[in-house]
This record gives structure tokens, C-alpha cells and sequence, in this order.
């Protein structure tokens, strides 16, 4: 368990972050296995800054919104929360599909921005089962293993260094379809890379289809990948030559709009 005070405020925001509904201090003080003294002051300094809330009918405690604030800033810096929201925009009136984009961080996929689709909208209005937030929240953490987004950035790593995300993060099973197997993983990441785009069928969530496409910056490098997903019952995906196409224009219109911003910006700076 963390040591000190830092990494113990550390661990508590993830802790709470994970328990929907959230935590009250007994619960967070016998999780972490720290003195309830030692919690107190923590949460009392995490709840005075904002990024605790303190339910007063329940006792527990929830993620405040300066964490908001905090993950605002660092989407925003990444750059690519302006330069991707025309091309989604665009890919969800082609598609009729949600549109994505993500970023390889700390071997996980950290989704930057999202667009929801009109199918997606229809469900919300007509009161049908749809996805989580916790699946589609702008700032979560997916799974790079079963996921097309993890996949296209996985296939663009060097090939040892994309063995070590594997290592490190697992082959989580997450449906009956989740490739758990390395060396399957590895040959599909080596194909991943020949066509240019991935797919991931039900394998991190049941009815969700998905295709992702690369980002390159200047330099050719891999810096983040595009995607739409939907039900596999959609109509778009019988024919996928098209929707591959779609989804490689779009991923050609961030890839060249991230790298205009970057010159502009060195333009200004110099």
C-alpha cells in the first residue's frame, strides 16, 4: 500500500473514482488499510480543494468537479480535442454510427473526444437499452486488447514495445469473442498494420461493433487513432470496404488538421 500522504490521496481519488455511488470514510480508511485519523485528513484536504464531494444524506464521498477541470486541461493540451470534432462530426451523418478518438496512455486507451450517433440519439429518445457511460465517457480508460482504437495504436508501436503494454496490462477477458491469446494478438496487430485499420467485434462489449483507423503527425508516427462504433445490426457494415474508406478519410483529415495546428503554433512561438 502507498506510504505516504501523495500517493495515498492518489490512490483514494482512483478508489472512489471506481465505486459508483462513492465511499464513506470508514469504507476508503478499511480499503486502503490506513489509520481512519490519516484518512480524515486527506479527504478533508481533497474535499476542501473540490476534488471530493461530501454526500450529506449518505455520508459518502464522490469525485468533485475539479478533477473536471483538471482532465479539461490535459485533453486540451494533447491537441487533438479541436483538430478531431469537424471529422467526427462528419463520420457520424456518413456512418449514422458514434465517432471516437483515442490515444495510447499508460497502456491503456484514453478516449479524447466523442461524438454520439443519430442511432445512439433514437435509443435515448425512445427509452431503449444503450451503452454505459461508463463505455463512451470522454477521459475513460478502455482496454487496448479488444478495442479497434487499442488495436490500431498496438500495431503501430515498435513490436517489443507493444509486448510490454501486453505484459503490463494483461489479456483481460471481457466477452466471449476477447482474444486472449498473444501470439493470435500479435498476427492480427501485424495485420492491423498491413491494411491500415482495425476491428473489434463484441470483444469488449456485448452488441458493439467497432473500426478505427491511425493518426499520423509530422513525423509519420502513430499518434492517435480514429474510430466509429454501433450495434453489429447496423445496415453500414455490409458494406465495409466503404466504411473503411470513411473512417481512413476521416483519421487523413485530423492527421492533416493536427499537423497545420502544429505549424501554426511553432509559427507563433518562434
Amino acid at each position: 500500500m502507498p506510504t505516504n500522504s501523495l500517493e495515498r490521496a492518489l490512490v483514494l481519488l482512483k478508489l472512489v473514482e471506481r465505486t459508483p455511488g462513492g465511499l464513506r470514510h470508514a469504507d476508503i480508511a478499511r480499503q486502503l488499510e490506513i489509520p481512519k485519523s490519516t484518512c480524515t485528513y486527506i479527504v478533508s484536504r481533497l474535499e476542501r480543494e473540490g476534488y471530493l464531494l461530501r454526500d450529506e444524506t449518505t455520508g459518502k464521498f464522490r469525485i468533485g468537479l475539479a478533477t473536471v477541470a483538471l482532465a479539461y486541461g490535459a485533453l486540451r493540451e494533447t491537441g487533438l480535442h479541436s483538430v478531431a470534432e469537424p471529422a467526427l462530426y462528419k463520420l457520424t451523418q456518413e456512418t449514422g454510427l458514434s465517432a471516437g478518438i483515442g490515444v495510447l496512455e499508460r497502456g491503456w486507451v484514453l478516449l479524447v473526444d466523442r461524438v454520439e450517433g443519430p442511432g445512439f440519439v433514437n435509443r435515448a429518445l425512445e427509452a431503449r437499452p444503450y451503452r454505459a457511460r461508463s463505455q463512451r465517457d470522454v477521459g475513460r480508460e478502455l482496454p487496448a486488447h479488444s478495442t479497434a482504437l487499442g488495436k490500431v495504436l498496438l500495431a503501430y508501436l515498435p513490436k517489443e514495445q507493444a509486448r510490454a503494454v501486453i505484459a503490463q496490462r494483461g489479456l483481460r477477458r471481457y466477452t466471449r469473442k476477447t482474444n486472449v491469446s498473444e501470439a493470435r494478438l500479435l498476427g492480427e496487430l501485424e495485420a492491423v498494420r498491413q491494411q491500415g485499420f482495425a476491428v473489434a467485434d463484441e470483444e469488449a462489449y456485448l452488441d458493439l461493433r467497432a473500426l478505427a483507423a491511425p493518426v499520423f503527425d509530422a513525423a509519420g508516427a502513430v499518434r492517435a487513432a480514429v474510430s466509429v462504433n454501433g450495434s453489429p445490426k447496423d445496415p453500414v457494415w455490409r458494406d465495409l470496404d466503404s466504411l473503411v474508406a470513411l473512417v481512413q478519410n476521416a483519421a487523413r483529415d485530423i492527421s492533416r488538421r493536427a499537423r497545420l495546428r502544429s505549424t501554426n503554433l511553432d509559427a507563433n512561438q518562434s
